[in-house]
């Protein structure tokens, strides 16, 4: 029997497990239909062991009863347990490097060496058909996305858990929806504390319309009473004897406070791929709207077969709800590429017109976000958000995120029950 295509998918969060979830689901079963003697192997490569549901974590960081850590860091087997494990596996590792020439990725491993206290490094190629890469982005805090294996992320809420109800002072940096919605979550729970926000630029939410950016300062001044500070972005921490933090500025001054907390923007973790497949911000460039790698110019061969979703794609909104958008189409590309053009015949007549065609060969799905549409919660009353270009009002805010933080869609994401 002839050996299985390989699919490996890079990055074990929010959209390496979409993807797996939905190439099991949907994409297999539908290239089994195109040639059934065909066979097909996902691995899953991915430094962690759980997945990290980073939305919720602005509540999540006040203390462990609002959103217990349970409920946002789930082992990634008991998502993918039903699945035949001679069709999916999960690889602890991460992606050094990929041998373009050979079609490999090159994994490193760290292990516990005999003594138990120290580590080894060593590497192990995994040959690939397709790739699909989801490694997203690397906070400088563990609060906001997975530093390698969930301990840090683990270890970073419970230190908040235990500073926060002592800080008098709270200094957080980052103008984007993190730093508004955690200073919001602080200012809710801890209102006597004095909390600063620094934007890092001329004003809140760069990436989003000014009407928006007006409406969430005002309401983090007005109704939330958090000090809201532009042009000035920090550019060093210490910490003093006492546990206090000297905060140095971009305008030169420094202050003290009893907790910083960074949540400014990720570094893309694109480290292992060529120079010449990314953008000035280290993303990957793609070659069409369906989300395949462009390589190192339009037509690269050595990028044929080669994906791309979630926060590491060039000009990505870096949203769950675009991140949803682009699985089906990453996937639906995959498909197509893997079944060489092939397709079986259509059902023809009623049927197939009114209900489908479920013996349909793949077809490419259009990419289809939800275009200025975002949530801020700012705080557990209310908070600002724009659907499709048009402002919210606080209380749907609250309805539609600000009270559970979208914890509701975690069992469906982990299960796959999302793409049924």
């Amino acid at each position: 029997m002839a050996a299985p295509i390989e699919i490996v998918i890079l990055g074990g969060n929010i959209g390496g497990v979409g993807a797996a979830h939905y190439l099991l689901r949907h994409t297999i079963p539908q290239l089994k239909r195109v040639d059934a003697m065909k066979s097909y192997h996902i691995t899953l490569v991915t430094p962690n062991t759980s997945l990290f549901f980073k939305i919720a974590s602005p509540r999540a960081l006040i203390n462990s009863t609002l959103i217990p850590e349970t409920k946002i860091v789930r082992p990634l087997a008991e998502g993918f347990r039903k699945y035949n494990a001679k069709q999916f596996e999960i690889v602890q590792g991460i992606a050094t490097s990929i041998d373009l020439a050979n079609r490999s990725v090159i994994v490193g491993f760290t292990t516990s060496t005999t003594e138990g206290d120290a580590s080894a490094t060593t590497e192990k190629k995994l040959h690939y058909d397709s790739l699909l890469i989801a490694t997203g982005t690397t906070s400088a805090s563990a609060l906001w996305t997975l530093h390698n294996d969930e301990s840090l992320t683990t270890k970073a809420l419970h230190s908040m858990h235990e500073q926060l109800p002592k800080a008098k002072t709270i200094l957080v940096a980052g103008g984007g929806p993190v730093g508004i919605e955690t200073s919001g979550e602080i200012a809710s729970a801890f209102p006597t504390a004095k909390i600063t926000l620094l934007s890092g630029g001329t004003r809140l939410l760069r990436k989003h319309k000014v009407t928006l950016a007006t409406n969430a300062q005002a309401y983090l001044e007005h109704k939330a009473h958090v000090e809201v500070l532009h042009n000035v972005r920090v550019v060093g921490s210490k910490k003093t004897a006492d546990g206090a933090t000297i905060v140095e500025l971009s305008d030169g001054k420094e202050e003290t406070v009893d907790l910083y907390i960074d949540a400014t923007a990720g570094v893309p973790n694109s480290g292992f791929l060529p120079g010449e497949w990314l953008d000035e911000s280290k993303r990957v460039i793609t070659a069409d709207a369906y989300f395949r790698v462009r390589g190192k110019s339009a037509g690269d061969e050595e990028a044929k077969g080669v994906y791309v979703i979630g926060d590491v794609v060039a000009g990505s909104a870096n949203t769950l709800m675009e991140c949803d958008a682009q699985i089906p189409v990453a996937c639906s590309a995959l498909a197509v590429d893997a079944a060489g053009g092939k397709a079986v015949p259509k059902t023809e007549g009623l049927w197939g017109k009114f209900f489908g065609d479920k013996n349909a060969g793949p077809t490419l799905k259009e990419f289809k976000p939800m275009k200025d549409t975002i949530i801020v919660p700012v705080g557990r009353n209310g908070g600002v958000g724009m659907l499709f270009g048009f402002s919210m009002p606080s209380w749907f805010v609250k309805f539609a995120k600000g009270n559970k933080f979208l914890v509701e869609l975690v069992d469906p994401m982990m299960s796959g029950e999302k793409w049924k």
